[in-house]
């Protein structure tokens, strides 16, 4: 095989000037770099010359599910949420009337024990505050009474005597003969008159002084009561909250009397636009239309029920009271439901689901919850446009359409049955042509969806194809 030759130094030249001569100018390198730059990126141009942009590929439908506004029987349900409490003639709190000590608790006048949660009666002692300093003045006020009373026996003697001096003066006067001087000076007479009026005016004071008094022994006496702590009404008595040797101030709580064995009140605390809906004698319902459902299928004695079964709790009754002024501090107003208490075993000061009828039932066209997109205002749901049926690239038959915003307008909202009242929809572009009875409206997997984007109904085959390829 025949050698190259290499070129000497002497013979490789550039623009005149020897390769390896170290003279070479910066100038000379950059515009050397710059003549390649330019050919390569002229050689990357050339196949692209003459050719047309690739067709964009078409955007494959979204897979949703749609179906028809349906006819229905609904009624629309509002939540509220409550505390349990007795009416109002129904509780009462015993505290401390006056300031004392407390002396002994749970112990009747007659020396019988009371316990806690026990039923009461009107008038039962629940806690002895120490009295003896109260009982001390009653004794001296009745003392004193006695005293009183001798007061008005001695101002009685005094009129007795003065009434006996006054008629001898009047016989002795009446003795005297006409012509003579009188036997008694018509000054004594006088004195003897002013004496008597003295002595009646004395027992007067003193039957006032024995009437006081006696108040004053009644006021002590009802003071002296006001140490005994008594149920206020009939029914069951609650927590103690004090303790023997215990100082209470005059207010201090001692516990709590109520009576729910017949009705109960369940308070709530609602928003001005849930207060709109309410109106008193609606019918309420404690407990879920599930609840009511597995209470009674449920059978008494039937230990095999779930234990949901045997806990159900469902009572119906009737909004009583809606408060005309919110409350300060929240805005919300206060609203009152009343139920049977008999048979449910409602305890106080519980906190539970309320459900009242606020729009009766009726029939209408429906859609389901998820239909309708609430996080605009006014609502919107997505029709079906341009709906059409062919045949893909798999030879499968397909139900294809366009998405169409509409706006809204619902009615009852049945949350147990999770439908939605459809009263009308509106397009705010006007290309929409079709009607609410024959629409179809996207149920699910719509969210995200806007005008024209190319929509198709979801086939069950398509949702179970995945759990079948798990399976394999």
């Amino acid at each position: 095989m025949d050698r190259i030759p290499i070129p000497s130094p002497s013979d490789c030249t550039e623009y005149g000037t020897p390769l390896g001569n170290a003279s070479m100018t910066p100038a000379s390198l950059r515009s050397r770099s710059f003549s390649f730059a330019t050919l390569a990126t002229i050689l990357a141009c050339l196949p692209g010359c003459g050719r047309s942009p690739p067709a964009e590929e078409p955007v494959a439908p979204a897979p949703v599910k749609w179906m028809e506004a349906r006819q229905f029987f609904i009624e629309e349900w509002t939540d509220l949420l409550g505390t349990t409490q007795p009416l109002p003639e129904h509780g009462a709190r015993v505290t401390a009337r006056v300031e004392g000590g407390v002396l002994s608790v749970l112990r009747s006048a007659d020396g019988k024990p009371v316990t806690e949660g026990q039923w009461v009666k009107k008038g039962d002692v629940v806690v002895q505050l120490d009295d003896r300093i109260a009982r001390a003045n009653r004794d001296k006020a009745e003392a004193a009474q006695e005293e009183l009373k001798q007061q008005v026996e001695q101002a009685k003697l005094a009129v007795k005597q003065a009434n006996v001096d006054l008629r001898a003066k009047e016989e002795l006067q009446g003795k005297t003969r006409s012509g003579s001087d009188p036997l008694v000076a018509p000054i004594e007479m006088e004195k003897a008159r002013l004496i008597l009026d003295d002595a009646r005016s004395k027992q007067r004071a003193a039957d006032l002084r024995v009437a006081s008094g006696a108040r004053e022994v009644h006021a002590l006496n009802t003071q002296l009561q006001l140490y005994t702590l008594t149920a206020p009404i009939d029914g069951r008595l609650g927590r103690l909250l004090v303790v023997p040797g215990q100082t209470l101030s005059v207010g201090a709580p001692v516990a709590e009397v109520i009576n729910i064995e017949d009705e109960v009140d369940l308070l709530c605390f609602v928003p001005p636009g849930v207060a709109r809906k309410l109106k008193e004698g609606q019918t309420a319902r404690i407990g879920t239309v599930d609840d009511m459902a597995l209470a009674k299928t449920s059978k008494p004695g039937d230990d095999a029920a779930p234990a949901s079964q045997k806990k159900a709790v469902a009572a119906i009754g009737k909004v009583v009271y809606i408060a005309d002024q919110a409350e300060v501090d929240t805005g919300n107003f206060a609203v009152k439901a009343r139920f049977p208490n008999k048979g449910v075993g409602l305890r106080g000061a519980t906190t539970l689901r309320m459900r009242v009828l606020t729009a009766p039932g009726k029939a209408c066209l429906t859609l389901p919850e998820s239909a309708i997109q609430e996080d605009q205002d006014p609502p919107t749901v997505i029709a079906v446009d341009n709906y059409k049926k062919e045949v893909n690239k798999e030879g499968k038959e397909e139900e294809t359409g366009v998405a169409r915003i509409l706006r809204v307008k619902t009615g009852i909202h049945d949350r147990v049955l999770q439908l939605v009242e459809i009263i009308s929809v509106d397009d705010p572009e006007k290309k929409w042509q079709g009607n609410l009875e024959t629409a179809k409206f996207v149920v699910e997997k719509g969210h995200g969806l806007r005008n024209g984007d190319p929509i198709k109904l979801e086939q069950e085959e398509e949702e179970e194809q995945p759990a079948a390829e798990k399976k394999d």
